[in-house]
């Protein structure tokens, strides 16, 4: 699909943006063990390296391989691909340096934030307006960032929760601020892709976006792992297999999923990034199906859990519904 043949469709867009908070979900589980089993660096290289081995198959469409090709014969589109990934690199270290010292619960409501920005940032790069009134938008992204934040806190062991008091203490304090461009880079990096390469293949968009990263990615982290001597990965084997099968369905599919769903909608990324909302409770559901197999996974069913997806859906459910209801747009 390609924008300039296809008219917004917010039936569609909600379809593929649905699809695409379940395979997101699914990233985190899966990476779980290697998260815990490796250090940042050989996290991020073999992540890198699941990435590349996953473009022959983000390409396997005879058409996605041309308009790939077709992509990187374009010389201008390097110094577009340089910027995405410069974003995209951005938006990392920050998230890195505000979780270093900042309560997670603090930080996971800022990037819960991102249905608002992506919505301000598809508005100011394409402009996309919001297909709801702003009463309607906001209503709907206070109950879906409420209800996934209590998804969140459901999850928190009892051994690990704060009193509210610490928890208000620690707004005033910590590195959590420089959590804040986060969202930002995460929207401007989906809506610069979609705008620049609306006339390539999705899938060629994403698999070009890999590519330039992992060219400068992967020889980087393995330079540095040499050096250190950390290359040796013993016994991480079923946890590397895990992270790679986790990437390729999240990161790559779930990815190509995202852009198509911001085709269908004219570039709306506010709307599809709404129902990221649903990530939170969709990886404690499938926390839940893996526990059995990786018993450091925890799951809690409580009465937050419950208000939160209810929350959640409801939001999401009016959301959909006005927008479907707003005049058509052209592509």
């Amino acid at each position: 699909m390609r924008r300039s043949e296809l008219s917004t469709d917010y039936r569609i867009g909600t379809l593929y943006a649905l699809v695409t908070a379940m395979l997101y979900a699914v990233q985190e589980p899966f990476s779980f063990p290697a998260a815990h089993g490796l250090s940042t660096v050989q996290f991020v290289c073999l992540t890198q390296i699941a990435l590349f081995v996953s473009i022959p198959l983000v390409t396997f469409r005879a058409a996605s391989r041309r308009d790939l090709l077709a992509l990187l014969a374009e010389p201008e589109n390097y110094a577009r691909l340089a910027v995405i990934f410069a974003v995209g690199l951005s938006g990392l270290l920050l998230y890195n340096v505000g979780l270093s010292d900042a309560n997670p619960i603090i930080v996971s409501a800022v990037l819960n934030l991102l249905p608002f920005w992506a919505a301000l940032v598809a508005l100011a790069i394409s402009g996309v307006p919001i297909p709801v009134s702003p009463a309607v938008f906001f209503s709907c992204f206070l109950g879906a960032f409420l209800g996934a934040m209590m998804v969140a806190w459901s999850q928190v062991s009892a051994a690990d929760q704060q009193t509210w008091d610490a928890l208000v203490q620690s707004l005033f304090r910590g590195s959590w601020i420089y959590a804040l461009p986060v969202p930002v880079c995460t929207a401007l990096g989906g809506t610069l892709m979609a705008r620049w390469f609306a006339k390539y293949d999705e899938a060629a968009a994403v698999a070009a976006n890999f590519l330039f990263a992992n060219v400068l990615l992967i020889p980087a982290t393995l330079v540095f792992l040499y050096r250190r001597s950390e290359l040796g990965f013993d016994g991480a084997a079923p946890a590397v297999a895990l992270m790679f099968a986790g990437t390729i369905v999240a990161a790559s599919v779930g990815r190509i999923v995202f852009q198509i769903a911001l085709t269908a909608t004219g570039g709306d990324n506010g709307f599809v990034s709404m129902f990221l909302n649903l990530v939170p409770a969709l990886t404690a559901l499938v926390s839940f199906v893996l526990v059995r197999w990786i018993p450091d996974l925890r799951f809690a069913f409580d009465g937050r859990f419950f208000l939160g997806l209810a929350l959640i859906v409801a939001s999401l459910a009016l959301f959909s519904a006005r927008s479907w209801r707003a005049p058509a747009r052209g592509g």
